[in-house]
């Protein structure tokens, strides 16, 4: 069984590990999630694995393969909790830095949303984001999706307009 914390990539907090798809497990993943489960001790309990998300994961195999050098700039990292090695979601920075500002995402099964994972694993991936040289993150959210932007508000961020979406940015001062 593999370690989660064996890759250099991976970050840790008080809860949680967050772990990078690297082209290797991220081909385990989607040829045989039971094996990849097996292979890092960990049980998938993240968003729902429709046919839109598994697409998404099958070209992410090829874009990590096309850009290695990039890939911690696009790829998902799982987050994982440390109590029962459950795997309740993902964040990613959405491209490589343009001028140092690139774009967050997340996502979480519902079940595990109101105990602040998202926003511990939000908090952890921008200090990282500081590492790799970020300087301005930017998030979209649903106009309807409060808790989602109150993950924004606790992590700093701040309104910037909206567009259908609701935009906001933070910028991440070098320490």
């Amino acid at each position: 069984m593999s370690d989660l914390t064996e890759s250099e990539n991976s970050i840790e907090t008080k809860r949680l590990i967050l772990f990078p798809y690297t082209s290797e497990n991220l081909s385990l993943f989607n040829s045989d999630i039971v094996k990849f489960e097996e292979s890092y001790g960990v049980i998938y309990r993240g968003e729902e694995l429709d046919h839109l998300l598994k697409d998404f994961l099958k070209r992410l195999e090829d874009e990590i393969a096309s850009d290695p050098e990039n890939y911690l700039f696009f790829t998902e990292f799982l987050i994982v909790l440390k109590e029962n090695r459950h795997i309740i979601g993902s964040i990613d920075y959405k491209y490589v830095p343009r001028d140092g500002v690139t774009e967050v995402g997340y996502g979480m099964n519902p079940e595990y949303c109101g105990h602040g994972y998202m926003t511990e694993a939000l908090d952890a991936f921008l200090e990282f984001g500081k590492k790799l040289g970020i300087k301005k993150v930017l998030a979209d959210t649903l106009p309807d999706n409060i808790k989602s932007q109150n993950v924004l508000k606790r992590c700093g961020f701040r309104y910037l307009r909206e567009d259908g979406n609701l935009w906001w940015e933070r910028t991440l001062q070098s320490s």
